[in-house]
């Protein structure tokens, strides 16, 4: 619909197809699903800090935003209503949590590493760079992220974006693994298979039920 608003009747088709996918692929594994989708999330990112990075070379008075008491500011100026913001803080946290749930699956060193080196410079760069580009384009409130791209870019940060969506959704399918597994082990949950996709990881785990489960 970014292109078009004639593809429209496309979405839900096509968001099926792509579920279909990806829960038929879990069974081979989580390192063969990482190393399909390692270089796209990696592309992903990379392409956030630089869209983010050209806006805030173009605008680069949007770096006062990091000043702590703007945050302060805020807060204190919405009342009652700060519970609304407090509230919104809090469920972005918890998009990190399945972080934290995946850890099973690479460890704990690699996470800490992708995360403070590669993935919270790159989303920061580009939150930035879309308060930017709102400083200089008001209009682009309808959709800040999309008006960072030229008309020539549009297709492939499209593709790219609607990638990331799925690998995102890989984070959590995965985790819910590792959770069922743990909620078994401490008797919260019956039994269910657990088939171990790895030689050297025990933490690399399919189960079949959970799967089809999610998916459904």
């Amino acid at each position: 619909q970014v292109l078009t608003p004639s593809l429209a009747p496309l979405v839900v088709p096509g968001t099926v197809l792509i579920l279909l996918g990806l829960f038929l692929v879990q069974r081979l594994g989580t390192s063969r699903v990482g190393q399909l989708f390692g270089p796209v999330i990696g592309a992903w990112f990379l392409m956030l800090a630089v869209t983010g990075g050209i806006q805030i070379a173009r605008h680069p008075e949007i770096l006062a935003a990091l000043n702590p008491l703007h945050a302060w500011q805020f807060l204190t100026e919405r009342g009652w209503k700060v519970l609304a913001a407090v509230g919104a803080i809090v469920l972005a946290l918890t998009g990190a949590e399945a972080l934290y749930a995946d850890m099973g699956h690479f460890g704990r060193r690699p996470i800490q590493w992708a995360w403070t080196g590669f993935v919270l410079p790159a989303l920061a760069l580009n939150y930035l760079g879309q308060g930017a580009l709102l400083m200089a384009e008001p209009q682009a409130l309808e959709n800040p992220f999309f008006h960072l791209f030229s008309g020539a870019w549009l297709v492939p940060a499209l593709l790219l974006s609607t990638l990331a969506a799925i690998i995102a959704s890989q984070a959590v399918i995965s985790g819910a693994y590792s959770m069922t597994q743990q909620a078994m082990q401490l008797g919260f949950l019956p039994r269910m298979q657990v088939r171990y996709t790895s030689a050297r990881e025990i933490g690399q785990i399919y189960m079949p039920a959970v799967n089809w489960g999610l998916l459904v």
